[in-house]
């Protein structure tokens, strides 16, 4: 992909695959039409390449997987991508046979109905797109992607916060459990006093805590 990633997107190879090498997560924050979805994809190759075995799973709205079927046939020809969407009978088939899947594709609504099956699984990466999706921890798609096992976990979304810090905390639970603690202490701790004063001890705490895991170009 060296001739067709642009250097900013060549920026983002390198963010996504530190951030892998030791272990951590991170948000892909780019602003939509800047090639969130190139990015992963070139650090899904990089995982192949080096001799990383296993799935990668990408969770997206429904309204853009085969996007994402479409982008990695396009970007990513050597890799083998399967969509796992259809009856009931059908997603069994496609989870009952990922030996020798590179990337499984399924969206939120079918990740939540499948759960039992994908729960007992273990991924080498896991990719949620549009991660606004589990800004509410209590929802049933947060919930249902932090009971996935994967080795490695990056989520995708031009707005990261969008009314509340609670919203960033979900993101990074899923990401890294524990990280921004316990949803009760980021809230006495954080999001109170940030909400109480923008300029706050607090809020300067969180962004020097958060930064180097989020990457954003506009």
């Amino acid at each position: 992909l060296s001739d067709i990633m642009r250097p900013y997107q060549k920026d983002g190879f390198r963010w996504l695959s530190t951030l892998t090498e030791y272990g951590f997560g991170g948000i892909l924050a780019d602003e939509m039409g800047l090639g969130k979805t190139l990015q992963i994809i070139s650090l899904i190759l990089s995982m192949k390449e080096r001799g990383e075995t296993g799935t990668c799973l990408v969770v997206s709205p429904s309204s853009l997987i085969y996007n994402w079927e479409a982008e990695l046939k396009k970007f990513a020809p050597g890799l083998k991508s399967v969509v796992c969407a259809g009856s009931p009978q059908e997603r069994k088939m496609v989870l009952c046979s990922l030996s020798d899947v590179d990337v499984l594709i399924t969206s939120y609504e079918l990740l939540k109905r499948d759960i039992d099956t994908y729960r007992i699984r273990d991924f080498l990466l896991f990719v949620i797109d549009e991660a606004q999706y589990i800004k509410n921890n209590n929802t049933e798609a947060s919930k249902a992607v932090k009971l996935i096992h994967s080795k490695y976990r990056m989520a995708l979304t031009g707005t990261p916060i969008e009314n509340r810090l609670s919203e960033l905390w979900s993101i990074f639970d899923f990401l890294m459990p524990g990280f921004l603690y316990s949803y009760e202490k980021f809230r006495t701790d954080i999001e109170l006093p940030s909400m109480r004063n923008t300029t706050s001890v607090a809020l300067d705490k969180l962004r020097k805590m958060t930064g180097p895991f989020i990457l954003r170009r506009l």
